[in-house]
């Protein structure tokens, strides 16, 4: 997961199309009885071509939360950060929902299946299979401060990473090491001060950021970059060695051109590789 300018809003959603639906909707909530009921106005605006095309572009192509690449398997989907139909609230699926932000800029993020969806995975170290994947869920640290009308967001605390309103960096640390039981690509809450980030925990299990298809596509990503870190760290101690060799000189830019490739906006798990590469640096090259 990597932080994200915000991409200037497509037009679509601006449309009188968009409005006309944005005030069906209220209106439709706005009866008491209507409270408990799936909204009888389809939420279409969000679903629009430049609302994808915007989204696939600023993502360039890969999915918000756990940053692999999606169309070569399957559709983008417009996933919706706090849910518009309704949400999971100790376990008990409960509407109305977010609907006020059905079609809110801000609040639709490109998703891949795996994390949008509730599938069964398998995780590490033994754990049972178990279904997970975001769908209706979204934590906050009190449900007293729950958001029921169009405003009432902003004094909500979420426990799961936005990627345009959060640095993930913060939050997640990614296994490089292989530190006792850890495995490579694995990814943990950083420890911030006393405790592990809640937030940090929280969005890597609701987004199943730990299931094992991941972690092994994570992997197999941090095996060549450090492979390249690794090469870069030998030919820079042999130029130290032979007191500054003019020749080897070009293969150390090469080297360090060939690490720049993984940590591109396009590049699968840039998030984690600009986190490993930071680190490398800071310990091999002091």
């Amino acid at each position: 997961m990597r932080r994200v300018p915000i991409p200037p809003k497509p037009s679509s959603l601006d449309s009188l199309e968009a409005e006309r639906e944005r005030v069906a909707v209220a209106a439709f909530y706005a009866v008491p009885a209507n409270k408990s009921r799936k909204c009888d106005e389809d939420f279409r605006a969000y679903k629009a071509g430049d609302v994808k095309e915007a989204l696939h572009k600023a993502f360039r192509g890969k999915c918000a939360y756990c940053e692999s690449p999606i169309e070569a398997t399957h559709p983008l989907v417009v996933e919706h950060f706090r849910p518009k139909g309704g949400v999971k609230i100790n376990g008990k699926f409960q509407r109305p929902g977010y609907h006020w932000l059905a079609s809110r800029w801000d609040n639709l993020l490109p998703s891949c299946i795996d994390c949008n969806r509730p599938r069964g995975q398998d995780f590490p170290f033994g754990r049972k299979p178990a279904t997970a994947g975001k769908a209706n869920q979204f934590p906050i640290s009190s449900e007293q401060r729950r958001a029921t009308a169009d405003g009432e967001e902003t004094r909500e605390d979420p426990l799961l990473l936005h990627p345009y309103f959060d640095d993930p960096a913060e939050h997640l640390e990614y296994i490089w090491t292989k530190p006792g039981s850890l495995e490579l690509g694995e990814i943990v809450a950083r420890q911030r001060g006393a405790q592990k980030s809640l937030k940090g925990q929280t969005s890597i299990d609701v987004y199943a950021l730990q299931r094992v298809g991941l972690i092994r596509q994570r992997a197999e990503r941090l095996t060549l970059l450090l492979g390249q870190l690794e090469l870069l760290a030998e030919t820079r101690e042999k130029i130290e060695k032979r007191g500054g060799d003019p020749d080897l000189k070009p293969v150390f830019t090469r080297i360090l051109g060939e690490v720049n490739k993984f940590l591109g906006p396009d590049k699968p798990y840039s998030g984690m590789c600009r986190q490993v590469v930071r680190a490398f640096f800071t310990r091999v090259f002091p």
